[in-house]
């Protein structure tokens, strides 16, 4: 029964928590840290039996294998582990499990990210190379919808925020033609959630999968950079398509007004301006260079310090506008995750995936990615892709165990189906959350249901491409199993 009822309650806990942030009951941060603190305390009362339960389960399963062999020494490895912790819950226990569940290199990530990107928007940087792209457009609505699309897209693989900075844009270049800026925008998002996939610091999915399998940069570029280069054909083409009759021809004198745009007015000081931008550029090849070693999360938070320290941007104005709450938030999620895995609830779902796909790596890449899409598109894709991390690592190893190899492609499957089933709705995914409040924010708000048309249109064609390009690569041009599986993990 020990295993049982911790399981359910900390199951029902999860449930209760992501049902809190879903439908807003309160906010987010202290949604999940009053579900890991309430996990917390569980854990503290059950512990002693809990710890004898660990060590027998683990000794159990380590006597199913030859002694010597890798599997023998991994569950060995555990049933000690818990041996030589307290038989009380102390401090020294805590700090264990917070060693394990909360990854700390993917909190440096998000935390140096944050800064880099408070310093880059207040640089002009991006807001210049915006204002040089519209130029291009000619006047034309049509172009101009692409040129956004190619812009937020390009924007969005090295900047979780770009809608933020590209939104206000947007709008003053549709205002320019005349046009409705709801298809520019709702195509932005779009183009967002799209550049999402393409490298490891594109949005929070990637960084979270790449702290629990040490994917770097260049496999990110190599594995899923194709695939959002087809997606981003694919928007452009589909949202001129979709929003056709929304476009109007512009008056001559509007043409002019937008080609007679500065891209200089965006910029405050041409001194940082040119300082972030030699700093963006050694940024990318740090991360291509360096992490491949496992040393992303060195890369992003050296050259967080160097942008506070050479930006020339005052530091109590940069770290003032980082959002500390959400590393709270990120911190609390880790912890009840990490209950649910400790449980063994994440380890059971993968098993039955496993079963239910019959050991097929096709079906099993499949299941994962439709699984993560259609969770993502009803819940922020955040927490779930921090959920299913365990599930996918259980189910590649599952299939391992099987005889199977599966690749890297789960957790490619997991990666597209958590960034872009957030495509589906306004609340799935931090692109369309951050435009519906940038056309908030600027007088001219997109309803829910033109946004929810569109995204379930693009949702579906995203997770059908997605699944061609996964199968192929399975086949034809295997993916490469995450490096954490050969350093131990």
């Amino acid at each position: 029964m020990l295993m049982i009822y911790p399981a359910v309650f900390i199951s029902l806990l999860f449930i209760a928590v992501i049902l809190m942030i879903t439908f807003d009951m309160t906010d987010h941060t202290i949604a999940a840290l009053i579900g890991a603190s309430i996990a917390i305390i569980y854990f503290a009362q059950i512990w002693e039996p809990w710890r004898l339960s660990q060590i027998q389960i683990y000794t159990d399963l380590a006597n199913g294998f030859l002694p010597g062999s890798p599997e023998y020494e991994h569950f060995m490895e555990q049933a000690l582990g818990y041996q030589f912790l307290p038989i009380v819950f102390n401090a020294e226990v805590f700090a264990h499990f917070f060693g394990e569940w909360v990854d700390l290199s993917t909190i440096i990530v998000i935390l140096s990210l944050m800064v880099i990107t408070e310093i880059a928007k207040d640089s002009g940087l991006f807001q210049f190379i915006a204002v040089k792209a519209l130029r291009f457009s000619k006047g034309s609505p049509r172009r101009l919808l692409l040129i956004f699309c190619g812009l937020t897209f390009a924007m969005s693989t090295v900047l979780a925020t770009t809608v933020l900075i590209i939104g206000p844009l947007t709008i003053l270049a549709c205002d320019a033609l005349e046009q409705n800026p709801t298809p520019y925008l709702i195509a932005n998002a779009m183009c967002g959630n799209v550049g999402g996939i393409t490298t490891v610091i594109a949005s929070v999915p990637c960084m979270l999968v790449a702290g629990a399998t040490f994917y770097d940069f260049v496999w990110f570029a190599a594995t899923l950079l194709p695939l959002g280069l087809i997606l981003l054909g694919v928007t452009g083409m589909v949202a001129i398509r979709f929003f056709r009759r929304k476009f109007s021809k512009p008056r001559p004198s509007r043409v002019n007004d937008l080609m007679a745009l500065d891209a200089w007015t965006m910029v405050e000081d041409r001194n940082v301006f040119y300082r972030t931008a030699i700093l963006f550029v050694a940024m990318i090849i740090g991360f291509i260079v360096f992490g491949v070693a496992g040393f992303t999360w060195v890369v992003a938070f050296v050259m967080a310090l160097l942008f506070v320290l050479l930006s020339g941007i005052p530091t109590d104005r940069v770290f003032k506008e980082v959002e500390w709450t959400s590393l709270f938030f990120f911190i609390g999620l880790f912890l009840i995750v990490g209950c649910m895995e400790e449980v063994w609830v994440l380890t059971f779902i993968g098993g039955v995936i496993s079963i239910l796909t019959g050991g097929s790596p096709a079906a099993a890449t499949v299941s994962m990615l439709w699984l993560t899409g259609f969770t993502s598109g009803a819940i922020d894709n955040i927490p779930v892709t921090a959920t299913l991390i365990p599930v996918a690592d259980s189910l590649t190893r599952f299939q391992m165990l099987q005889g199977a190899n599966p690749g890297g492609a789960i957790w490619s499957a997991l990666v597209v189906g958590a960034v872009l089933g957030g495509a589906l709705t306004p609340i799935a995914s931090v692109a369309n959350v951050m435009t519906m409040t940038v056309a908030n924010k600027e007088n001219r708000p997109i309803s829910y249901g033109e946004f929810l048309r569109a995204g379930a249109l693009m949702f579906f064609l995203y997770l059908l491409i997605g699944t061609g390009y996964l199968l192929l690569r399975l086949f034809f041009l295997p993916i490469p199993l995450p490096p954490a599986y050969f350093i131990g993990g």
